[in-house]
């Protein structure tokens, strides 16, 4: 298409030809034959065009905060010309080496250019990269620029950097993280349901070895037995509860508390699955309307026939109330027990996913749908919040509808309530770390109550400690 100048100069030219062919002056029709004859062989050169764009990055799978390269190979034909490609990322992707953006000159041959570059994935989720945009520009400018977009897929999953329990240090004065009841024993007994295929272990059965994998195995150089690995009776079961609620989202859009919170209730579901611990995960709001109950029908007025009531004035109607527009709810945000590496991949993918307000379900409403579940089995509940005085007595009601399918535990604290103290998050200043420890402060009234129920309370700072350290100095634990 050509452009707003070149169609004024085309008119121009025009202009003078039919004047010089009227005034009989060849001078103008001479001026007038110059513009036209240059923009034809201009527009017959013609203007680059991206034919197409190849990407060499594979589809991933990182943790946060890692980094990816990738690189990707150009290919332009037609006339000479400047074209920029740029490979578009997400806003949570921080370039580190190179540049998503190159610029090209095509010359009269076909040009095939590449550009490479590596960036940091600063926040999980799935991020599926194609877009790759193109803009090609005419030596002359005499027709409009080529704006386009190609597509270049790639499909990156970035999940929540595990927090991990594995050893610790010091063992004297060091509390032990919770198990559910009388989970004293590591090892039930086999059942005949199917777990997995593992690497072999001393002490593992010589019938439960699996020829045909450990052959395949064995192939690969790997000189390691493969084993037959079966549920065993006897499984604990661990609740994990995280709140998605909009308090959860004070820090940054890469960093906040939900974030922090992501990444320890993965931290807590792989500790108790590593202990053969059956795990639930639950995805609750607070900010979602609190529980009332099953629905109770109201009972119909009795008539009665009581002498002159046909005297007595007619009741004034009173306008109706308006109705209140329901609440729309979602699916409810629940994985339920299971145990293994499946039970892993299930919750791992379930927390990429999670944002803020992803459930419409209150703690107590969620505990409630999940009754069905929980009874008989005297769980270990994990709530995963981050605690203020204005969400406090929310988090009470739900702490009391935990405490309904609880058991006896003998001293053990049947509930974990871990705090994940974001006003520590979201400070930069100075002032405002005083501000957050003031707020912090303030909460410990809070703190107490709740700790006179019998709950757990670990208080959490993402930015002065780590997930392991936050749980071992804790003295309620244990």
């Amino acid at each position: 298409m050509l452009s707003r100048d070149t169609i004024e100069l085309v008119v121009t030219a025009m202009v003078y030809i039919v004047l010089g062919m009227f005034l009989g002056n060849l001078i103008l029709i001479a001026l007038g034959m110059a513009p036209i004859i240059f923009l034809s062989l201009a527009i017959l050169v013609g203007q680059p065009r991206v034919d197409s764009v190849v990407r060499t990055g594979k589809d991933v799978k990182i943790n946060v905060d890692e980094r990816i390269s990738d690189s990707l190979m150009v290919r332009v034909s037609g006339g000479p010309g400047v074209v920029t490609v740029c490979d578009s990322l997400p806003g949570s992707f921080a370039l580190e080496e190179g540049s998503n953006f190159r610029a090209l000159w095509k010359g009269l041959k076909p040009l095939e250019a590449g550009f490479s570059y590596t960036a940091k994935c600063a926040k999980r989720g799935y991020f599926d990269i194609r877009e790759v945009v193109y803009e090609s520009w005419h030596p002359l400018q005499v027709s409009s620029n080529i704006l386009g977009m190609t597509s270049a897929r790639r499909t990156i999953v970035v999940q929540p950097q595990p927090l991990f329990v594995r050893k610790i240090k010091n063992h004297k004065g060091v509390s032990r993280i919770p198990m559910p009841m009388d989970a004293r024993f590591r090892f039930g007994i086999p059942t005949t349901d199917f777990k997995e295929i593992r690497d072999y272990r001393p002490g593992d059965y010589y019938r439960d070895i699996n020829w045909k994998a450990s052959a395949k195995h064995l192939s690969l150089n790997k000189n390691r037995y493969m084993v037959n690995d079966y549920e065993r009776e006897g499984r604990k079961v661990v609740w994990v509860f995280l709140d998605s609620a909009t308090h959860m989202a004070l820090g940054t859009a890469v960093s906040n508390t939900l974030e922090y919170a992501v990444r320890a209730a993965l931290g807590f579901a792989s500790f108790y699955l590593e202990r053969d611990c059956m795990v639930g995960l639950c995805i609750y709001n607070h900010d979602a309307t609190q529980w009332e109950g099953p629905f109770v029908s109201q009972e119909e007025a009795l008539e009665l026939d009581l002498p002159g009531l046909h005297q007595m004035e007619e009741a004034l109607e009173a306008p109706p109330a308006p109705k209140e527009a329901p609440r729309q709810r979602q699916q409810t945000r629940v994985l339920y027990p299971d145990v293994g590496k499946r039970q892993q991949y299930r919750i791992t993918k379930e927390l990429i996913q999670v944002e803020i307000n992803y459930s419409t379900e209150s703690l107590k409403e969620v505990v409630h749908t999940c009754r069905r579940h929980i009874l008989g089995t005297q769980p270990l509940f994990v709530v995963i919040t981050m605690l203020e005085a204005a969400n406090i007595e929310g988090v009470v009601e739900g702490v009391k509808e935990l405490y309904k399918y609880t058991g006896s535990t003998a001293g053990r604290p049947s509930i974990i309530l871990f705090n994940v103290q974001g006003y520590n998050i979201a400070a930069q200043s100075q002032g405002e770390k005083l501000a957050a420890r003031i707020l912090n402060y303030h909460a410990q009234p809070y703190y107490e109550v709740l700790r006179r129920m019998g709950v757990a309370l670990v208080n959490w700072d993402p930015i002065e400690e780590s997930f392991a350290n936050a749980l071992q100095r804790q003295r309620g634990v244990a």
